[in-house]
């Protein structure tokens, strides 16, 4: 990397691209073994004895049971239908991947947007939330943006006050604390994914986590086509079992996690520091009471101020090889599947934030150096130093 004070020559911040992801895996040699058993006997799918371990480790990391499957998206399908979710309306935030509403629609229940709270955590507003309950609503489907935890305990509550079904996208969080605890119990479910985009990942993969016994169990039957012991089916399911190969890679990920997870939070802290300093630059933050994984590290801009628009911005950083993402836009209730009449809201915040936001890069080996560059880019574009 280099830089300096004033950056006003040809060469980049960056001499190769900081992309918006950089997965890390464990050293091969660790997994050779196990990887040639799973061939030799065959146990590659099925929930063989990697996969039956891997699930005993996260059980024991998270302190709730929890299931392993092929992908996040399918572990919250799964666990939607495993909450009685077949029809109805679930309230769920706009600011989100569109695999949260779209994991509505499959389980044929119509989705219902609510606002973000106008607090740099991106995460619902549970007063949206309660005023957008209708008799037609079953459920509650909030998220975790960016790995930072949603208000569980206030969506919690008014579930059990309006008697709906409370579950959690918490497809970036796995890692994030709250309350000094892990996450992965909080509500009727949750749903972690370990896609390769994550800071634990093994390369595909998710879990479902939840101390409701029928519901896990309902999951399980799910995850294997809805068959229970015997072959029986009482429930249509689908094929959401994880592959042995990626149960292997997650049982090496999680010894090193923890070690991951500090850097993670380190560099998130040295960068959000520096950018803070930056007119025109908001940087996320998260409730007191937690600790976030941090996925990415979302900024948002304000044009007037900064000196240019979001767009502009992102399209100068990567003059400088930083590569950033506009996450999360457009918000999903402009998307062209939920913008008819039914489905359509206005949603201020969140509206606002997807026109500005951009998420910046957070690595499970990110360099101090890295961090610095990132807020040395975002001073140039600020100066006006590069065009």
């Amino acid at each position: 990397m280099t830089g300096q004070a004033d950056h006003s020559t040809d060469t980049p911040i960056f001499d190769r691209p900081l992309q918006i992801v950089r997965p890390t895996f464990p050293p091969i040699d660790g997994m050779l073994f196990d990887f040639a058993q799973s061939l030799t006997t065959g146990q590659v799918t099925n929930n063989g004895p990697w996969v039956i371990k891997f699930e005993r480790l996260l059980e024991d990391y998270l302190g709730v049971p929890t299931l392993v499957f092929s992908s996040g998206q399918v572990a919250m399908m799964a666990m939607l239908r495993a909450a009685g979710i077949s029809g109805g309306e679930v309230i769920v935030p706009s600011l989100t991947f569109p695999a949260t509403p779209h994991a509505v629609v499959w389980n044929g229940a119509d989705p219902v947007f609510a606002d973000i709270k106008d607090d740099m955590s991106f995460t619902i507003d549970p007063a949206d939330v309660e005023a957008r309950i209708t008799d037609k609503t079953v459920a509650i489907l909030s998220v975790d943006p960016y790995g930072i935890a949603c208000d569980y305990e206030a969506l919690v509550a008014i579930g059990r006050r309006r008697d709906l079904r409370v579950l959690f996208d918490s497809a970036p969080s796995f890692g994030t604390t709250v309350g000094g605890r892990r996450n992965g119990g909080f509500g009727d479910a949750q749903i972690f994914s370990f896609h390769a985009t994550k800071a634990f990942n093994t390369m595909e993969g998710g879990c479902l986590c939840s101390n409701d016994e029928e519901l896990v169990e309902r999951a399980r039957a799910i995850r294997n086509f809805g068959q229970s012991t015997g072959g029986d089916c009482a429930i249509a399911g689908l094929n959401g079992k994880m592959m042995e190969i990626c149960a292997i890679l997650g049982i090496e990920q999680l010894k090193t996690f923890d070690k991951a997870a500090a850097n993670r939070r380190r560099c998130v802290y040295r960068m959000g520091n520096g950018l803070a300093s930056i007119d025109g630059l908001s940087v996320g933050r998260a409730p007191a009471d937690q600790d976030p994984i941090w996925l990415y590290l979302p900024v948002v801009i304000k044009p007037t101020t900064f000196g240019c628009d979001r767009d502009h911005a992102a399209a100068l950083l990567a003059r400088e090889n930083l590569h950033v993402r506009k996450y999360y836009s457009p918000p999903c209730h402009h998307m062209s599947i939920y913008s008819d009449g039914r489905r359509q809201a206005v949603l201020p915040v969140s509206e606002r934030i997807a026109r500005n936001v951009l998420a910046l890069p957070v690595y499970n080996d990110m360099t101090a150096a890295e961090c610095d560059g990132i807020v040395e880019a975002f001073r140039q574009v600020r100066k006006g130093l590069i065009t």
